[in-house]
């Protein structure tokens, strides 16, 4: 398979950016990852810097398998858990979208999200790990009201506690023609679905894309900006 890819990372109207983001491609693989540093706790930044250096450096030379990329994100947060120090925790969100010749595999921990689009229609989204989140799986908040509700931030699972998080994965099937996008929740809070969807029928490349999506992030006059990342991968 061939890959056309689009990324950037905006540092919004922070203080500092907290997120990362990594594009590893091998031949006829790639491995994507997008890592959003807890705000509010000290070296964010640093989390998330090391979740994307572990996770790529464990990926490179191995074949897509799930059980691999399981090991690469909780070897990512033991290693983030063993280098902190009682007065300066650090934590991160993590997303991997792994695509090979066989296997095509999505892991991720947090709500640093992963879509995946074929024919104009969103036929993957991760579900985050936050309060909110699951509000809506008990039925106390619908899915379109998480980016209303306060607890859209407060996570459940994160890279760099003492126990290695539940990673979540997902197998999917790629076909030429697929698009994903892999970003962080200052990306997908102000972007929509149903925007995402509305961009990418006036783009012919994923950098077309990208911008569109871009601009809407722009249009918004928010002085808690939060940074904000995104990589856009296309099958082609």
């Amino acid at each position: 398979m061939n890959f056309e890819v689009a990324s950037y990372s905006h540092i919004g109207r922070r203080d500092q950016n907290e997120d990362n983001r990594c594009i590893v491609e091998n031949g006829n693989q790639i491995a994507v990852i997008v890592a959003d540093g807890l705000g509010g706790l000290n070296f964010g930044e640093v989390a998330s810097q090391k979740a994307v250096d572990f996770i790529s450096d464990f990926l490179k030379d191995k074949a897509v398998n799930e059980d691999d990329l399981i090991d690469a994100i909780q070897f990512a947060s033991d290693e983030i858990y063993a280098i902190q120090q009682k007065d300066k925790p650090m934590s991160t969100t993590a997303s991997v979208l792994w695509i090979g010749d066989d296997e095509a595999w999505a892991g991720y921990v947090g709500d640093s999200r992963i879509y995946q689009i074929r024919n104009g229609k969103i036929i993957y989204q991760s579900v985050d790990h936050s309060a909110a989140q699951m509000n809506v799986l008990v039925g106390k908040l619908k899915q379109s009201e998480i980016r209303q509700s306060k607890d859209r931030n407060r996570l459940v699972r994160v890279l760099g506690d003492f126990d290695a998080p539940m990673v979540d994965t997902q197998e999917l099937t790629v076909k030429p023609g697929d698009c994903f996008l892999l970003c962080t929740d200052g990306f997908w809070e102000p972007v929509t679905e149903e925007a995402m969807l509305d961009a990418l029928q006036y783009s012919s490349n994923p950098h077309q894309w990208l911008r569109h999506m871009r601009q809407i992030i722009e249009d918004v006059d928010d002085p808690t900006q939060d940074n904000n990342t995104a990589v856009c991968v296309w099958v082609i």
